[in-house]
């Protein structure tokens, strides 16, 4: 087999070299064709900078009003990347607040996305937080019903004053195939 050496202003095109199934030792995956996802939208909810606070003084999760993510899946069979960034404020030493992703979907109740986060809030035990979060979900409805994503907060303690800004909250989600 003979040598070629490139120079560094020549370039080789090596796919037009290779020919057949490139063997999964090689790193190759043993099929001969593949049909690539693609993402069939990309939606946000909408700039809600003029919402203010809001609260909770409960452990019963509440809905937050005002920044809702309400989507039309394009297939049954479609897939959901979803992403959730927010501001919290425990309002004092020692607070926790619970934050967590529902959706409803043919009037069916809010249901939590993953309810691995419900066991897993945010709780600060010595001073106050004022802090960004974020959560990334996945989520397979089988439906191409109307789905409202809607985020709920409670607070770790009963009477303790936790609060959830609004203004700054974003859910996105990435439908693909």
């Amino acid at each position: 087999m003979a040598i070629t050496r490139i120079g560094p202003n020549q370039s080789i095109n090596l796919a037009s070299n290779i020919t057949g199934t490139l063997p999964t030792a090689n790193g190759g995956t043993g099929a001969t064709s593949f049909s690539p996802g693609k993402a069939l939208q990309i939606i946000s909810t909408p700039d809600v900078g003029g919402l203010s606070q809001a609260s909770s003084n409960s452990t019963t999760y509440a809905d937050i009003s005002g920044v809702d993510l309400v989507l039309t899946p394009t297939a049954s069979s479609s897939k959901f990347l979803l992403f959730l960034s927010y501001n919290i404020d425990t309002g004092g030493s020692g607070h926790g607040l619970g934050a967590r992703l529902t959706y409803n979907h043919s009037g069916i109740s809010q249901t939590e996305v993953d309810d691995r986060y419900g066991s897993s809030n945010f709780e600060v035990t010595a001073d106050r937080a004022n802090t960004w979060q974020a959560q990334n979900y996945y989520l397979a409805p089988n439906t191409t019903n109307e789905i409202t994503f809607r985020i709920q907060i409670n607070s770790n303690t009963n009477g303790e004053t936790v609060y959830f800004n609004r203004g700054t909250a974003r859910i996105m989600a990435v439908e693909y195939a």
